[in-house]
């Protein structure tokens, strides 16, 4: 072929290129659209994920809070403590606000606070109604639990305008009803917002391992053929499950504790049960990446369409994480959503790694979460491998 020859093609095919016809592209855009009509299932989590997203977070961050346990210390029980309690009771009664419980003791009751039975506790001291009628200054102390802010500062808002004092930050405010001063103690000195986050931001991390490890490999692998080889092997689906579970849960592990350890540096967390809270912490890390790797093998057991785990990776972020009280106090949550968020473990590990990093509490306070995640660990094992047994 001669040189003018070539340049005549190359000329001819750079025309093509740059040629423009209306029916050719409607034929592209006709043949592109039927794929889509051939695979309608993807439609549907398209439309439901701006929906979930509305729905959920709109109930997750917009809720007003409700039911928050405040503990009372009466250790006056004169005519002012008396007042004082009836405002509490018509708030609790009223609003839905509180639910109130009394304590004998400012000691047991503090460290009730502490392992997480009360998010406050409200001290009426001895001589509180003789400093009233006398004229003198009479202090209402709320001591709260600030690892959470936003719920402390609530709860002393509300003290505060129950009593007609004004509304705010922490420090002293003398109150409208004479003589009754309302002071505010931080039982965990400060804590900022980025500490709050810490546990949902690890607990995030491992739901993203989950999605990966869990989900789209093991569908990738599936789609490729890879699991075909499973066919001709003595292996059981407990074995299969066990071996996939296994490999997932170990680079979860390691994922969560780069990023637990990145966030204790960064958020500047001093760990009060020291070693121990390392040790439960990791507990923690194992139980929720066990259930989310096993929740998203169930969902994901006769699952072929690479497509899917990608389709579907918006929703259960939003279903799972949103509603897990790592952003917002679950006490804001209407009944219906607080149910949803109590199924999945993600609720339960934020919960538990709040109450480890923030406030260094031992087993005794985390245990019923790590019970919590270990059953549905349990019930995701039992589905996974009953799923994976009928697609083998």
């Amino acid at each position: 072929m001669t040189a003018a020859a070539q340049a005549r093609g190359e000329t001819r095919r750079e025309n093509l290129m740059f040629e423009f016809k209306p029916s050719r592209m409607l034929a592209v855009a006709e043949r592109d659209l039927r794929r889509f009509r051939r695979n309608s299932a993807f439609l549907v989590p398209m439309v439901m994920m701006p929906i979930t997203y509305l729905v959920i977070l709109g109930k997750v961050m917009g809720g007003d809070l409700h039911d928050l346990p405040v503990a009372i210390v009466d250790q006056d029980r004169g005519s002012s403590a008396v007042v004082v309690r009836d405002r509490l009771r018509t708030l609790e009664q009223s609003r839905e606000l509180f639910r109130l419980s009394d304590e004998l003791d400012p000691r047991t009751a503090v460290a009730r606070l502490r392992q997480g039975h009360y998010r406050a506790v409200v001290i009426l001291p001895p001589e509180f109604s003789a400093d009233v009628s006398k004229g003198t200054e009479a202090s209402l102390g709320i001591v709260v639990d600030n690892t959470d802010n936003t719920t402390a500062n609530v709860i002393e808002a509300e003290i505060r305008r129950a009593f007609g004092g004004p509304a705010g930050g922490g420090g002293t405010v003398v109150a409208a009803v004479p003589g009754i001063q309302v002071e505010r103690v931080d039982v965990y000195g400060h804590r900022d917002f980025m500490q709050y986050l810490v546990p949902g931001v690890i607990a995030l991390s491992l739901f993203f391992v989950a999605m990966l490890a869990g989900g789209i490999i093991l569908v990738d692998d599936r789609a490729r053929g890879i699991h075909e080889g499973y066919f001709v092997t003595p292996l059981s689906s407990l074995d299969v499950i066990g071996g996939l579970t296994l490999s997932a849960v170990t680079l979860s592990m390691i994922i969560g504790t780069v990023v637990l350890s990145s966030s204790i540096l960064i958020a500047r967390l001093h760990l009060l049960g020291g070693f121990r809270t390392i040790a439960l912490s990791g507990v923690a890390l194992f139980l929720l990446g066990l259930g989310l790797i096993l929740f998203v093998f169930t969902l994901m057991a006769r699952v072929s369409n690479p497509l899917m785990p990608r389709a579907l990776f918006g929703i259960l972020n939003v279903v799972t994480f949103f509603p897990s009280g790592a952003l917002y106090p679950t006490e804001s949550y209407p009944r219906w959503l607080s149910a949803l968020s109590s199924i999945f473990p993600m609720r339960y590990a934020v919960n538990a790694l709040r109450n480890l990093l923030l406030k260094g509490v031992g087993l005794h306070a985390v245990l019923p979460d790590f019970a919590a995640m270990a059953v549905f660990a349990m019930v995701m094992l039992v589905l996974a491998s009953l799923l994976f047994k009928r697609t083998l």
